[in-house]
């Protein structure tokens, strides 16, 4: 009980805010993607860097992932990312270094690129055979260059880059053996871009929560509220059919669409896939590729 107010208390304290990268595409986590985004109060792993830092309080031995996708199908956009994590020593929970880009291309020129590095931090607070309580952070150098454009006869023309810092505020909750909230403030210190004309980085606040009603289903519901913008509702299942294979499904709204995926475990080998219809626009696919290593990377290294 006292860990759901502590995580209720941070739901009403905080104004929502929250953001991914400059763009705001999807969120490069093909699990996540699959059910919907409903992932803050699920996320683990490399996934927890960019949905939930907090997340990494629960993760165990070493963990990576690679993300390859093109948002709506558009071939001038390529959005790559990467994420490690690994078990801290004397239960001080894990971290994990990330990486996200975004790049516009035309011609093979290069028109926009947005990139993220991120290092996050994760920390149970309180723990017993019930209830648990954690809290997350990410500290973000984010970039943003917008290459180069022609001006009369003095030929090519730098448009400029900057670089500003990010960073995001996560907590999770276990309130009951089937039952965990989440939430996640990101760019909570307001971060802009720019030197002449500023340009504030999207805010958003999500909170969310995962149910398991029978063993190897997971049903999840998220709240997604940019500030000054619209809320967008997310929710999907995640069914383990047999122990290497999961099965996906999920929705979201501004823009309607829904999602699917699945997710297969072979020993340390992970292969995960999402993908997201849009009435109007082309759909969407999301590869993923990952390790899991129930060592440490201390552990690892030492020969474990």
């Amino acid at each position: 009980m006292k860990a759901l107010v502590f995580l209720l208390g941070i739901f009403l304290s905080v104004m929502p805010v929250m953001g991914q990268m400059i763009s705001n595409p999807i969120p490069p986590v093909p699990e996540a993607t699959a059910v919907g985004g409903a992932y803050t109060a699920v996320a683990t792993g490399p996934a927890a860097c960019f949905w939930n830092p907090s997340g990494l309080a629960y993760t165990k031995g070493t963990i990576g992932s690679f993300t390859y996708h093109q948002p709506w199908g558009m071939a001038f956009l390529t959005h790559l990312s990467g994420a490690v994590t690994s078990e801290l020593p004397r239960k001080a929970g894990s971290i994990a270094i990330s990486y996200q880009t975004l790049g516009t291309r035309s011609g093979g020129t290069s028109l926009s690129t947005e990139g993220e590095l991120a290092l996050s931090h994760g920390l149970l607070l309180q723990e017993d055979i019930h209830t648990s309580l954690a809290i997350g952070y990410s500290l973000k150098l984010i970039t943003w260059s917008l290459g180069t454009s022609v001006a009369g006869n003095s030929g090519e023309v730098d448009l400029g880059s900057a670089a500003t810092f990010g960073l995001d505020l996560g907590a999770t909750a276990q309130v009951w053996d089937r039952l965990k909230l989440g939430g996640t403030v990101r760019n909570i210190n307001h971060p802009q871009l720019g030197s002449e004309w500023k340009r504030d980085l999207p805010q958003i606040f999500s909170g969310g929560l995962v149910y398991n009603p029978y063993y190897g289903v997971q049903t999840s519901f998220d709240i997604e509220r940019t500030l000054g913008g619209e809320t967008q509702f997310k929710g999907g299942i995640n069914a383990n059919v047999i122990p290497p294979l999961d099965l996906r499904f999920g929705v979201f709204t501004n823009p309607n669409a829904f999602t699917a995926g699945f997710g297969v475990r072979w020993r340390e080998l992970v292969l995960d896939y999402a993908f997201v219809y849009h009435p109007i626009l082309s759909p969407t696919h999301q590869i993923g590729l990952g390790f899991n290593i129930k060592q440490s990377l201390s552990e690892v290294w030492t020969g474990k």
